[in-house]
């Protein structure tokens, strides 16, 4: 993506976002790990493991962070970085990030996994990271969050919602048309 088509919709994102911020009408989005009835569950886990495989070397195992800190200006910068370096295309789906990464172009999926990847390289805890798939009329998408509180998280989209991190209480309180599918991170898997 080219910076000026970022930055252009990114002042957008910003107005539109704080609009909706104005409005009433919030929804609270708590962690439910009990996943029912997912159409994407069984291509989550498949990828959890083809993705760890990757993050490994040889006999390594990878483990879960808890330890960590979350810092706002460099999820924003992180977000930013990945938009500007990694081309939204259509292709494979389910992909590791390091193939999204050299190749420098993905599906949202892919562009979501790629930030997840790289906030996690930063130092950010694995149990705030994760990737949200959503239908809306019709379409799947998905995008990168941050989950900084227990009944709410940031949303880092490519766009297609906001080009600026948005609060996934208001986005939701807001967007009625929108339905969660499935969260998911390198280790775990949930609903909301």
């Amino acid at each position: 993506m080219n910076a000026l088509r970022y930055w252009l919709g990114y002042l957008f994102s910003v107005l539109r976002n704080g609009m909706y911020a104005a409005r009433s009408g919030r929804r609270t989005l708590v962690k439910n790990d009990r996943v029912r009835n997912s159409p994407l569950y069984d291509d989550v886990c498949i990828w959890q493991k083809a993705q760890l495989k990757s993050m490994t070397f040889e006999d390594d195992q990878l483990s879960k962070t808890e330890n960590g800190h979350i810092d706002l200006a460099l999820m924003r910068r992180i977000h930013r970085r990945t938009l500007l370096e990694i081309k939204h295309e259509l292709g494979d789906l389910w992909r590791p990030s390091s193939v999204t990464m050299d190749q420098g172009r993905g599906i949202s999926l892919d562009q979501s996994i790629a930030i997840m990847h790289r906030l996690r390289d930063a130092g950010f805890p694995d149990n705030v990271l994760g990737v949200v798939s959503v239908t809306f009329s019709g379409r799947r998408h998905s995008f990168a969050i941050v989950h900084d509180k227990r009944d709410d998280f940031w949303m880092l989209d490519n766009g297609t919602f906001s080009f600026a991190p948005l609060r996934g209480s208001i986005f939701f309180g807001r967007r009625k048309d929108v339905h969660i599918l499935i969260g998911f991170n390198f280790f775990d898997v949930w609903n909301y």
